[in-house]
């Protein structure tokens, strides 16, 4: 029998219905989770998806980007906890993915984690390289500094080997971010070279070249004030210091200069220790006092008058990110070996928390909170697409 005219409507398909530009509208408001399913409905919708552009775009669009915690445990095993999902009503527990790290080889390598910026990880594996990765689509790019390692010592080739410049402990400087007007992902690192005086070096990663910015190198500061990790946000890095807060020191990626945030007296004061934190894309100082936490969040950037205090009750208590809502996401440690999310509105009340046992109990955990993207590795050169450590890093990969 024939079909009739009428059912024959019927089964054009959805993209026959929409124009493409509409679709792949569409397709960038889908959370970046289900995009690994939404790529397999067809081949125009595979190839709308695997478009570089369609990535980039993506990520700058997201009105609610999603969040992931990577656990690094005793420097060499990786866990990733979905940050997201703790917001499920339905929710009492946290489930862990083991992650592989890249560029692994036997025995473990030591890592150790720098920063992140746009779904990207940055970090350190020793003895002198540095990987830029991408977790979610698991490709990664390795950086060599050698020429560092060069200005540093006078030792020989061996002693160079042995006597290693680590990023967490020979920088006076290290940061991680991206300049929106070359389009580029850039790492800079300050240092003291063997002539005694002090360097300032960036690498742009898309064309992999180390470019030397002495001149650019405030001679005045106190380096042993700083934090040498900075923190990306707004077209800068970002540094805090030590104890007090008095100010907050950035390099703006696109004029390449330094300059310096105020902040208010009664922030630098209060705050023992203060520690710098991205919340909700806003830079963010947080702090104990004797039985709760403050965190004070500049809602407008460089705005002074835009400070605003978040009281939390819980001393222990580390701010990751903000939910779609404006609660507040974080963790703390009730005990040896577990680590509890808890997630509070602006009032300081507690909405809900969950347990987290990472791994097997040790003192050696750090941890870094990223947004999850497709994009490439940027780069010119070739990039290494790695295999999958485990099968539940598979269905994360694939959306599942």
């Amino acid at each position: 029998m024939k079909q009739s005219s009428m059912e024959k409507k019927k089964l054009k398909s959805f993209n026959d219905l929409l124009p493409l530009e509409l679709i792949r509208v569409i397709l960038l408001r889908v959370p970046v989770k289900h995009l690994a399913r939404v790529r397999c409905v067809s081949k125009l919708w595979n190839t709308l998806i695997s478009d570089p552009n369609f990535a980039k775009s993506h990520l700058d669009l997201s009105l609610a980007p999603s969040h992931t915690c990577l656990f690094l445990q005793d420097n060499s095993h990786a866990y990733s906890v979905d940050l997201d999902v703790l917001l499920q009503d339905d929710n009492d527990g946290v489930d862990e993915i083991a992650l592989s790290l890249p560029f692994v080889k036997k025995p473990p390598s030591d890592f150790h984690l720098l920063g992140s910026c746009r779904g990207f990880v940055l970090l350190h594996r020793e003895p002198q390289f540095l990987i830029l990765w991408n977790p979610l689509t698991d490709s990664s790019k390795r950086i060599s500094y050698s020429h560092i390692i060069n200005a540093v010592t006078n030792c020989s080739v061996f002693d160079r080997l042995v006597k290693v410049f680590c990023f967490l402990h020979d920088a006076l400087l290290c940061g991680f971010g991206y300049d929106a007007s070359q389009d580029d992902y850039i790492v800079v690192v300050a240092y003291k070279g063997k002539d005694g005086e002090n360097h300032f070096d960036m690498c742009c990663l898309r064309s992999n070249s180390w470019i030397n910015l002495d001149a650019a190198l405030p001679k005045s500061l106190d380096w042993d004030y700083w934090k040498p990790k900075g923190l990306f946000c707004n077209g800068a890095i970002h540094w805090s210091t030590y104890e007090y807060c008095f100010d907050i020191l950035f390099f703006d990626l696109k004029e390449r200069s330094f300059s310096k945030i105020s902040v208010p007296i009664g922030i630098g004061r209060d705050l023992f220790k203060p520690r710098l934190v991205l919340l909700g894309g806003c830079l963010a100082l947080y702090g104990r006092e004797e039985y709760t936490s403050e965190t004070w969040v500049m809602k407008e950037y460089k705005v002074e008058s835009s400070w605003t205090v978040y009281e939390i009750p819980l001393r222990l208590f580390k701010p990751l990110c903000l939910s779609a809502n404006g609660d507040i996401i974080g963790r703390g440690y009730p005990s040896y070996g577990e680590v509890r999310f808890y997630i509070y509105n602006v009032r300081g009340e507690l909405l809900k928390h969950v347990q987290y046992l990472y791994g097997e109990p040790s003192n050696h955990v750090t941890s870094i909170v990223h947004v999850d993207c497709l994009m490439a590795i940027p780069s010119n050169i070739k990039q290494k697409k790695r295999k999958k450590g485990c099968q539940n890093h598979k269905e994360v990969k694939q959306g599942k």
